[in-house]
């Protein structure tokens, strides 16, 4: 039996839990959610953020943000607004519809960690998430808004 590589295994936890999610936000009523806007609605402030931003912060090319960014406008999940610090700059903005998907989100993933502390024991899913934090080595991690 071939062992599979620690990524893989990562790979296919997320695989998981993405579809769930997606099951759950189209069955709640947000039928158009795909895992890809993820990228945004992870990395929205609360008082808007700009494309370049939100492109850096999901590790994307700007012309690729830019498409997920029309996709939920055009959805209506998030709008376009001027930058009060900068009038040339653009914000995007979480609208109500965007608010109700985080909301669902945050219902799940608090579920997804009820599930994980039921099936590892409190001392292991520690230990995975104090690993998990130390492969990420990441400092500005979300969620952003609540």
């Amino acid at each position: 039996m071939v062992t599979p590589y620690t990524q893989s295994l990562l790979l296919y936890a997320y695989q998981a839990s993405a579809h769930a999610l997606t099951e759950t936000l189209h069955k709640r009523g947000h039928p158009a959610i795909r895992p890809k806007h993820g990228a945004i609605f992870a990395n929205i402030d609360e008082e808007g953020t700009r494309a370049s931003l939100l492109a850096e912060r999901a590790g994307m090319g700007k012309a690729a943000m830019g498409e997920l960014i029309d996709d939920l406008e055009r959805l209506g999940y998030v709008e376009r607004a001027p930058d009060p610090k900068d009038r040339r700059a653009k914000l995007v903005t979480a609208g109500p519809k965007a608010r109700q998907v985080m909301q669902i989100v945050h219902e799940f993933n608090d579920g997804i960690e009820r599930r994980y502390r039921e099936l590892l024991g409190e001392q292991a899913y520690q230990i995975l998430r104090t690993a998990l934090r130390t492969i990420a080595a990441k400092d500005d991690m979300q969620p952003r808004m609540r």
